[in-house]
């Protein structure tokens, strides 16, 4: 590598938060902000997650036994560098309540792509980039067909990624991995535990050759860790002298990281790959007290939908003799019991829907910590109403990554 020559960046991850990192770097880079050379967006990769089974992609997994598109989709919108109303054609999403709706141009599009390529999904994606007028590439993590799983701390598994973070039982998230699937079902008769997701030779060979190696921003048991679960993916981590970057999200996941400090966040990660993190960027802006409130309303809502959810079960089990009342009563004791304690944990700590790096609390053997302000409140639509909430801010967040990867620089020039 020269003096003069741009760092190549392996990106690592899945959904909003890697998109929302690569149009920032995009933009940084496009507008010649200050050391923005040392980024040359056609060696930018993204390794990207293709574990998702919710919504769109779920229906289109279903219907056409293909590997999600719709994470992929995010990233080429990303990445395009074509006409903006192209672009916004490739997200525009039907809202019919027909066999269309719920579903975005570019899962439909993706799926054509992969059909016309013999079923080749790389393929399908360098049509799709070519189409957009992409800059970097995208590389699946993975060409197996697989359902994420995550394994809870009393023992019990969830079977899909959608429904991890809408489990009825809330214990604590131990580890993920992945197992195979047919159209969209798990194998009946496969052992969950001997099962390797193999990684997708590109990828593999994509971190071999990185300068730099992030992971996230993204959710943390849903887009970041089935990448590090796939066989291949954290060897290659490993065996490569890059530097490497951890990128913790802005906000706690209700049914993933609730309560999650930076610290959590990490130590997640050690446990499910042994690799070591040169520098782990955090934010230390708080978000406003309204919107925080919000959060917190949300999740309390979410709460008591649950005490509702869980009594009408029981009753129906009940009219059906299927239990004797008092093991109903018993156990929606014992449930409300639990919830009431979320709740009151909740209540006198509303700052634990915010993950912000505590100097006290929070602390690594290894691995530098890049405190700045990297959020932004934004709008989202979800199932149909426009919620506020607190994302990273893409530009911020591309300005402080940058600084790191230039200070990194000069200081192994000096040595």
């Amino acid at each position: 590598m020269t003096d003069n020559s741009a760092l190549k960046l392996a990106c690592i991850g899945g959904g909003t938060g890697l998109s929302s990192l690569l149009s920032g770097i995009k933009k940084y880079t496009s507008a010649k902000n200050d050391r923005s050379e040392i980024i040359d967006m056609n060696k930018l990769a993204a390794v990207v997650s293709v574990f998702d089974d919710g919504g769109s992609t779920g229906r289109l997994i279903e219907e056409f036994d293909v590997l999600p598109p719709g994470d992929t989709r995010k990233l080429l919108y990303s990445l395009s560098d074509a006409d903006e109303l192209l672009a916004r054609l490739f997200e525009y999403r039907f809202s019919s309540n027909g066999d269309l709706g719920g579903h975005t141009v570019g899962n439909l599009l993706l799926i054509a792509l992969t059909e016309l390529s013999e079923g080749s999904f790389p393929k399908a994606i360098q049509a799709a980039s070519e189409l957009l007028a992409v800059r970097g590439r995208i590389i699946p993590v993975s060409l197996d067909y697989t359902m994420l799983c995550a394994e809870l701390a009393d023992g019990d598994v969830v079977r899909g990624e959608s429904q991890i973070p809408n489990r009825r039982n809330r214990e604590p998230i131990r580890r993920v991995f992945l197992a195979p699937r047919d159209n969209g079902k798990i194998h009946q008769h496969s052992s969950l535990d001997s099962y390797q997701c193999v990684a997708h030779q590109e990828a593999i060979e994509t971190i071999a050759n990185a300068d730099v190696i992030i992971i996230g921003p993204g959710s943390l048991y849903t887009s970041i860790m089935p990448n590090l679960v796939v066989k291949g993916i954290v060897d290659a981590i490993q065996a490569s002298d890059a530097m490497k970057i951890y990128i913790c999200n802005v906000m706690t996941q209700p049914g993933e990281t609730d309560g999650y400090s930076v610290t959590d966040h990490v130590r997640a990660i050690y446990d499910h790959a042994d690799v070591s993190l040169d520098y782990i960027v955090v934010n230390n802006q708080p978000a406003p007290d309204e919107l925080i409130k919000r959060y917190v309303q949300k999740e309390l809502s979410e709460l008591l939908t649950r005490i509702q959810s869980r009594a009408e079960e029981g009753l129906s089990l009940l009219e059906d003799n299927k239990v004797r009342p008092t093991d109903l009563v018993m156990s929606l004791t014992n449930y409300i019991s639990q919830i009431s304690d979320e709740t009151r944990e909740q209540m006198a700590d509303t700052t634990k829907v915010q993950v912000l790096y505590d100097l006290e609390r929070d602390n690594f053997e290894e691995g530098y910590v890049v405190e700045a302000d990297l959020i932004r409140d934004t709008v989202v639509v979800e199932n149909g109403v426009q919620l506020n909430v607190i994302r990273h801010d893409p530009e911020k967040l591309a300005r402080t990554l940058i600084k790191v990867l230039g200070n990194h620089r000069k200081l192994q020039e000096s040595v």
